[in-house]
């Protein structure tokens, strides 16, 4: 018997093959969509996990998350995320760039 991860590289090759999908990424898009759709949380815990690490500013944030941002800020607070106000040097202000 394969295991797990054979096996469900089986399922999303298969998938494509049945042509319900164009290609694997599809299938894996359309799969964290629903990931998030039944557990809402995991997707906010993402967001949150990327904006504290640098990956993303508030307002990339706020665009994953279909809120203003605004909004985004007092789901951060809500939730005890230090907001990032603004760069302290100039390889930050850099950064922020990159991550816009």
């Amino acid at each position: 018997m394969p295991n797990v991860a054979n096996f469900v590289d089986w399922e999303i090759n298969q998938l494509v093959k049945a042509e319900l999908y164009p290609d694997k990424n599809a299938v894996i898009r359309n799969a964290v969509r629903a990931l998030f759709q039944v557990q809402p949380e995991s997707k906010l815990k993402m967001i949150i996990t990327a904006y504290q690490s640098g990956e993303i500013s508030i307002g990339k944030a706020a665009e994953i998350m279909g809120v203003s941002q605004e909004e985004m800020k007092d789901v951060f607070r809500e939730v005890g995320v230090k907001l990032y106000l603004g760069p302290a040097t100039v390889d930050e202000l850099k950064k922020d760039a990159c991550n816009a």
